[in-house]
């Protein structure tokens, strides 16, 4: 099984509507980025528990190509880039592939 994790620290001190909002934006990001480039069925959970951060961990049943995954883990940098320049957010999403 391989998965994706997607995660914003709050480094601007976001009130909790402003996260959950963000955290739904992380979540429509993930799964449109997936449909455009994978179309595969995958699973989104939230970050472990414990985990204060913003973000989703992508789960997929079968191990990814590596070159797509790269253009996965680009799509969704440069979304979240535009995005929080966009909203003037002084933020960044770390997107790692495990």
């Amino acid at each position: 099984m391989q998965y994706i994790t997607i995660e914003i620290i709050d480094t601007i001190g976001l009130n909790q509507r402003e996260k959950r909002m963000l955290q739904n934006t992380v979540l429509n990001f993930a799964a449109m980025s997936n449909a455009i480039i994978f179309k595969e069925d995958l699973v989104i959970n939230p970050l472990g528990d414990g985990n204060k951060n913003i973000g989703v961990v992508m789960v997929y049943a079968k191990p990814l190509d590596e070159d797509r995954g790269e253009e996965l883990k680009k799509s969704l940098s440069n979304r979240f880039s535009v995005y929080f320049k966009m909203s003037d957010l002084d933020l960044k999403a770390q997107i790692k592939m495990h």
